[in-house]
């Protein structure tokens, strides 16, 4: 390891209003697409709460920001066979599609410097 590693805390800005317009416009959407958005919501609001997370070294400044670069076409492979599976199990495939969803947003989401982004 690094001797001049120093560890990073993580905090989530994420403001009650913030969540609600969210929730609204999912909410709105899942209504429009006769809930078919609520295949791809879960990965949008797994990018929303990562977009609004922020990095903190130990004197409490903001160092970075973590940004989650998932789009539509990155996922739109995965949310077409789990939905196949979700209706072939009658739900059950959709809770593994969970721990699925988390992975790989965390898996395309990166630290950037504060100073690029704030």
């Amino acid at each position: 390891m690094n001797a001049q590693f120093s560890p990073l805390q993580l905090k989530s800005e994420l403001t009650i209003t913030e969540i609600i317009g969210h929730g609204i416009i999912w909410i709105l959407l899942s209504i429009v697409t006769f809930g078919l958005a609520l295949f791809v919501f879960p990965y949008y609001m797994q990018k929303f709460i990562i977009s609004q997370t922020y990095a903190y070294d130990q004197q409490g400044n903001c160092v970075g920001r973590l940004v989650c670069t998932i789009d539509l076409a990155s996922i739109i492979g995965n949310i077409v066979l789990w939905a196949i599976i979700s209706v072939l199990t009658l739900g059950l495939g959709y809770l593994i599609f969970m721990y699925k969803i988390n992975a790989h947003c965390m898996s395309h989401t990166k630290l950037v410097d504060s100073n690029l982004v704030r």
